[in-house]
C-alpha cells in the first residue's frame, strides 16, 4: 500500500503494521499497548511539543467504536529526528454481532505536502490550498473486484449505506470512462504486479454527482503469489482539479490583463532567454512570442543596447536583487526612454527560476522635464538683464546644444531688412561667420520674414529663406555652406498682438526634423522671449518718459520763472519809486508796462501749450474747418510777426504765388505757422528766414527754411515728440511746440517732416490734403 496500515486488537496490542507504517514512523512493531504508542513512537499534538494524550489517539478513539479521519499528529523520535507530519485515519473492526475486535489505523505522511501547503500559501493568497483537510477513503476487493469492505469516509463522502455497497463490484461506482479505463487498463497490470499508484478515476456519488480521486491500491498474496484481497486508499482529488481549472482560468485571464495592459511585461529565464512577452512587447518590437520564445536580448536589439541590457539582467539573476532603472530602447521613431521594474522569480526552495521586467514609456515625461527645466533656465535669463540683445543671445547660446546646431534671432527694424540680433553655433568660428554673412546677405522673403510677415511658425525642409545659396557659393562662407540641406523651423516672437521679431533654428543633422513637442516648445520660448523684449522696451520707454517728465519739469520751471523773475524786479522797481514819492516818467511807466505785457503773453504761450498736449493726450482736441486761403492766411501771420522778425536780426521772406484753397481750421493754421517761424527765428542765428505756400500735388505745401545752426541726423526723429528739443535749454522753452505742430498737421489728415544738417540750417515741410 501506499499508505501506513496499522491494527490493533480489542485488547490494545499491535497484531499488524505493513513496511510503508514502519517506514513511515520509523520504527517496527512494539509489544507496548496503544495507550504507549505516543511516548514509545514520539507521537505529538500540533505544537509538536505536547506528547499526544493516549486517549484521543486514533486507535485508541476507534477501539472504542468511533471512527477518525485525518487526524493530524506530529512524529518525532531518534529515527526521525527531523519530525514529521502524519494524517491518521481510524476505524474500528466489528465482529459479525457488531463487536468491537479491534482497530485500524491509516497513516498517511503528508510532510512534503503540508510544506508545499505552506509555501503555496505564502507564495500567493490569490489561492488556498488543494490539499489542506483533503479526506482519505479505504475499500477492500476480493479476487473477483467485489467490494468486501468499505471505511466509513468512504460511506461518507459517496452517500451510501454499508450493505448497498458490499458485494456489488468495484467499478460499478465509476462513470462509463473511468470504468472502461480500469477493465482495460488498470486491472489487468494490477493483477500482474499486485500495486497501483495515483490512478486517476471518477467515482459517481449516490445522488449522482461525480469525483475525481486518485487511488492506489496494494494487493495481499498468498505465498504462490495469488491475490487473495486487495485494499485500497482514494484520495479526493475533485477540489484541487477545480482548484487547477480556476487557476488555469485565473491564468488565462492575468494573461488577458497583461496582453490589453499598455505597459510591456516580459519574462526571462536563468539564461537570459525570453519566456514571455506581452502584446504591448510584440507590438514595440514587431515579433511575436512565438517567435522571440527562446531568444535573448541580443536577438531583439542592436548589440550596444543589448550588451548593456544583458548585464543589468544577469547581475539581477546572479544577486536576486531587484532594480528600477531607465532604459534607452530603439523603437521604431528613434530611442525611448523606459523606466523598467526588474526583480526575480523564486520557487519554493527559494531559488530564482525567472525574471520579471515591467517596463513603462517616459520618453514624453522626460522630455517635458527636458523642457520645463530649459525653459526654466532661459526665463532665468531673460530676466536677466534689460539688454534685449544681450538676453537673447544668451537664450540662443541655450538654445544651440539642445535643439539645434544655429539659433539665430531677428528682429523687426524701420527698414525692410531683418537684423539678426542673435547668434549661436556650436561652432564659434561659424557663428562669427554667420552673423557677417547675414549682414551682407540679409535674408530673402522666404524663410524668417515670411514668418515675421504671417506671425506663424513654419518648418522647412531646408534652411530656407536664411542662407542665399548664390552668395553661401563663395569661397569666404566654406563654414557656413555646412548648414546647407539642413531642416530649419522659424517662430514668431509675439507680444500682446505684435510679432517683435522671429526664431530661427537649423537642426542638428541632415535628416532630423522637429517634432511637435519640439515646435511647441520653441514657440513658447518664442513667446517668453517676446514678452522679455517688450517688458524691456516698455521699461526703457518708462525710463524715458521720467528723464522726458524730469528734463520738462526743469524747464517748465525755469521757463515760468523768467516771466515772474521779470515782472517782479518791474514790481518792486514801481514800489520802490512810488514810495519816494517821486513820479514816474510816463515814458518809463509805459516800457514796464511793455515788460509787463511780454512777459504775460509768454506765460499765455506757456500755458496754452500745456493746455493743447493735455486735450492731445485726452484726444479733445477737435478742429473747426472752415473755407480759406492758406497764402492770405499766411500773410495775415508773417504780418503780426513783423516787429519780432526785426528784433531776432533775421530777414524773412514770403513766397505765395497763388492761392492755396482748402478746409482747415483757421487759428489751428495760425498756431502752425507761428511754431515754425518762431522756432526758425530761435535758431536761425539772425540768418535770413523764407517761407513758401504752394499747391502741389494736388495737395497744399507748407516750407519754413532758415539758415540757422541746423538739427543732427539723431536728433531729427525725435524733434517732434513731446518734450524734446534739438539744441541746449540755452534757447529756452517747453519743447512742446514741434509736438504740437506734427499734432495739428496729422489732425488735418497731414504730415511734417524736416531736412535739415548741421550748421546749415532747417527746412521743415509740411503738407496737407485739400479738405478735411
Amino acid at each position: 500500500m501506499g499508505e501506513g496500515l496499522m491494527v490493533a486488537d480489542d485488547h490494545q496490542c499491535l497484531v499488524f503494521m505493513n513496511p510503508k507504517a514502519q517506514l513511515t514512523l520509523g520504527m517496527g512493531p512494539t509489544d507496548e499497548p496503544v495507550s504507549r504508542w505516543p511516548l514509545h513512537y514520539g507521537l505529538y499534538l500540533p505544537d509538536q511539543v505536547t506528547l499526544y494524550p493516549s486517549e484521543r489517539l486514533p486507535m485508541s478513539r476507534a477501539l472504542r467504536g468511533e471512527t477518525v479521519s485525518r487526524e493530524e499528529v506530529f512524529l518525532r523520535n531518534a529515527e526521525r529526528p527531523a519530525g514529521a507530519w502524519l494524517h491518521v485515519s481510524s476505524s474500528p473492526v466489528r465482529d459479525e454481532a457488531g463487536r468491537i475486535r479491534g482497530g485500524v489505523s491509516v497513516v498517511s505522511d503528508v510532510t512534503d505536502r503540508k510544506r508545499a501547503e505552506d509555501v503555496t500559501r505564502e507564495a500567493s493568497e490569490k489561492y488556498r490550498s488543494l490539499y489542506n483537510n483533503t479526506p482519505v477513503m479505504m475499500h477492500s476487493i476480493d479476487p473477483q473486484g467485489r467490494l468486501i469492505s468499505v471505511s466509513d469516509r468512504w460511506l461518507s463522502i459517496l452517500g451510501y449505506e454499508r450493505a448497498e455497497v458490499l458485494g456489488r463490484d468495484s467499478v460499478e461506482f465509476l462513470t462509463p470512462e473511468s470504468r472502461r479505463y480500469a477493465r482495460e487498463v488498470v486491472l489487468p497490470e494490477y493483477f500482474k504486479t499486485g500495486a497501483c499508484w495515483n490512478v486517476p478515476y471518477q467515482v459517481v456519488k449516490k445522488d449522482g454527482q461525480p469525483i475525481d480521486v486518485l487511488l492506489s491500491a496494494i494487493a495481499e498474496q498468498d505465498s504462490s503469489g495469488r491475490v487473495l484481497r486487495s485494499l485500497a486508499v482514494l484520495i479526493d482529488v475533485t477540489e484541487r482539479k477545480r482548484a487547477e481549472e480556476a487557476l488555469q482560468e485565473s491564468e488565462q485571464r492575468l494573461r488577458a490583463i497583461l496582453d490589453n495592459a499598455p505597459t510591456v511585461f516580459f519574462l526571462l529565464d536563468p539564461q537570459g532567454r525570453f519566456l514571455f512577452v506581452n502584446r504591448e512587447w510584440e507590438r514595440l518590437y514587431h515579433r511575436t512570442r512565438q517567435q522571440v520564445a527562446g531568444r535573448t536580448v541580443f536577438d531583439v536589439f542592436p548589440r550596444e543596447i543589448a550588451e548593456t541590457l544583458h548585464e543589468v539582467n544577469g547581475g539581477i539573476l546572479e544577486t536576486g536583487v531587484s532594480v528600477e532603472r531607465e532604459e534607452r530602447l530603439l523603437h521604431d521613431d528613434g530611442i525611448h526612454i523606459h523606466l523598467t521594474q526588474k526583480f526575480p522569480l523564486r520557487d519554493s526552495t527559494g531559488a530564482v527560476y525567472a525574471l520579471c521586467g515591467i517596463a513603462t514609456d517616459i520618453t514624453e515625461r522626460k522630455q517635458m522635464e527636458t523642457s520645463q527645466r530649459f525653459l526654466a533656465e532661459a526665463s532665468r535669463e531673460l530676466v536677466a538683464s534689460l539688454d534685449h540683445e544681450t538676453t537673447l543671445q544668451r537664450v540662443a547660446e541655450l538654445v544651440v546644444p539642445v535643439l539645434a546646431d544655429l539659433c539665430v534671432v531677428f528682429v523687426r527694424t524701420d527698414s525692410a531688412a531683418l537684423r539678426p540680433v542673435a547668434v549661436a553655433d556650436r561652432s564659434p568660428a561659424r557663428a562669427a561667420q554667420v552673423r557677417e554673412f547675414l549682414q551682407r546677405h540679409p535674408p530673402d522673403p522666404h524663410g524668417p520674414a515670411r514668418v515675421l510677415s504671417t506671425g506663424m511658425s513654419e518648418m522647412f525642409e531646408a534652411s530656407m529663406g536664411l542662407l542665399d545659396p548664390v552668395a553661401l557659393a563663395q569661397e569666404p562662407w566654406r563654414e557656413a555652406r555646412t548648414l546647407q540641406g539642413r531642416p530649419s523651423l522659424g517662430v514668431p516672437l509675439q507680444a500682446r498682438g505684435r510679432t517683435l521679431g522671429a526664431l530661427f533654428l537649423v537642426s542638428p543633422s541632415p535628416g532630423r526634423t522637429y517634432t511637435p513637442t519640439e515646435v511647441a516648445l520653441v514657440e513658447e520660448l518664442g513667446r517668453r522671449a517676446a514678452f522679455a523684449i517688450d517688458n524691456a522696451q516698455l521699461y526703457c520707454s518708462a525710463q524715458e518718459s521720467i528723464r522726458a517728465r524730469d528734463e520738462f519739469l526743469s524747464i517748465a520751471s525755469h521757463e515760468l520763472k523768467t516771466p515772474l523773475t521779470s515782472m517782479r524786479l518791474r514790481v518792486q522797481q514801481m514800489e520802490s519809486t512810488l514810495t519816494a514819492a517821486r513820479p514816474l516818467p510816463m515814458e518809463k511807466v509805459s516800457k514796464m508796462l511793455e515788460v509787463f505785457e511780454v512777459q504775460l503773453q509768454r506765460l499765455s504761450h506757456l500755458a496754452e501749450h500745456l493746455l493743447d498736449v493735455s486735450r492731445i493726450n485726452e484726444k479733445r482736441l477737435t478742429l473747426r474747418p472752415e473755407e480759406l486761403d492758406l497764402a492770405e492766411l499766411a500773410r495775415d501771420v508773417t504780418a503780426h510777426l513783423a516787429e519780432q522778425f526785426q528784433k531776432s536780426g533775421c530777414g524773412f521772406e514770403l513766397v505765395a504765388l497763388e492761392p492755396v484753397q482748402g478746409r482747415w481750421d483757421r487759428l489751428r493754421m495760425e498756431q502752425v505757422m507761428l511754431h515754425l517761424l518762431t522756432n526758425a527765428m530761435k535758431y536761425g542765428a539772425g540768418r535770413p528766414i523764407q517761407m513758401e505756400v504752394a499747391n502741389h500735388a494736388g495737395r497744399a505745401r507748407l516750407i519754413v527754411e532758415d539758415h540757422g545752426m541746423g538739427i543732427p541726423p539723431e536728433a531729427q526723429g525725435r524733434i517732434f515728440e513731446r518734450f524734446e528739443r534739438a539744441a541746449s535749454r540755452n534757447y529756452g522753452g517747453l519743447g512742446l511746440g514741434l509736438f504740437i505742430t506734427r499734432q495739428l498737421i496729422e489732425a488735418h489728415g497731414g504730415n511734417i517732416r524736416v531736412e535739415s544738417e548741421p550748421g546749415h540750417g532747417a527746412k521743415f515741410i509740411v503738407e496737407l490734403p485739400p479738405g478735411t
